[in-house]
């Protein structure tokens, strides 16, 4: 029998040695890897805030929509900046932060997509959480999906079970993998945090963890004593 249409496991990306010339991130040396296997892919995009941050997301991760050669730094800064301002918002949202969601209202355009502005607290929380479901909307539009049977996969050689189904989506580049796992972050109702020392979004493992790390945590401690000893 024909299928109808042909599904294959979600495609694979490529990472390197990146270094920086001029504008753009050049990446060499390629390897394969899968990104639907990196359960921080879309935290570590977050923690982009410089160049150097830039060369090691590629080298850890690859460029955003081509698997080899060159592109331009300010496009991983401005798609990690607007991520990061999106997980933000939901942060905002669940903890009923009307005050903060009021403040980038102020400094966006968001007010402008919607037919009146927000005239109370909870208006501004219901578009802020319709903002957030339509920019990722738009980002992972047309991106295919289907049903694989694990019949069709095989690891080191053995065919996987025929009785089992795996839903899985087939993004086209790495940029749609990040905000399918964020999507699927938010789904869950998994917790995010902002770091309060890098601003990695980062899921924490207790309420109240406020660093993504215990390196982020000494670097806080250490500022904190030497604004002491300075005051």
């Amino acid at each position: 029998m024909k299928a109808h249409a042909t599904l294959t496991y979600p495609r694979s990306w490529k990472h390197g040695l990146a270094s920086l010339k001029g504008d753009h991130v050049v990446m060499s040396n390629p390897k394969i890897y899968e990104p639907l296997a990196c359960d921080n892919l879309f935290s570590d995009f977050t923690a982009i805030q410089k160049p150097s941050d830039v060369v090691d997301f590629v080298n850890r991760y690859g460029l955003l929509y081509h698997e080899e050669g060159s592109e331009k730094v300010i496009d991983f800064l401005q798609e990690a900046s607007a991520i990061r301002l999106l997980a933000n918002i939901v942060i905002y949202i669940r903890s009923d932060d009307v005050e903060s969601l009021s403040d980038v209202w102020a400094i966006s355009e968001f007010s402008s997509l919607f037919e009146a502005p927000a005239s109370t607290g909870q208006e501004l929380l219901n578009q802020a959480s319709i903002l957030v479901s339509w920019v990722v909307n738009e980002k992972l539009q047309g991106l295919p999906h289907g049903l694989v049977s694990e019949a069709n996969i095989e690891v080191n050689g053995v065919p996987g079970n025929p009785g089992s189904f795996l839903w899985v989506v087939f993004p086209e580049n790495l940029l749609q993998y990040i905000y399918y796992q964020f999507a699927t972050t938010i789904n869950k109702s998994a917790p995010i945090a902002n770091c309060l020392e890098c601003h990695r979004i980062f899921i924490p493992e207790h309420g109240r963890q406020q660093y993504c790390s215990q390196r982020c945590a000494n670097r806080a401690r250490v500022k904190r004593y030497r604004s002491k000893e300075n005051s």
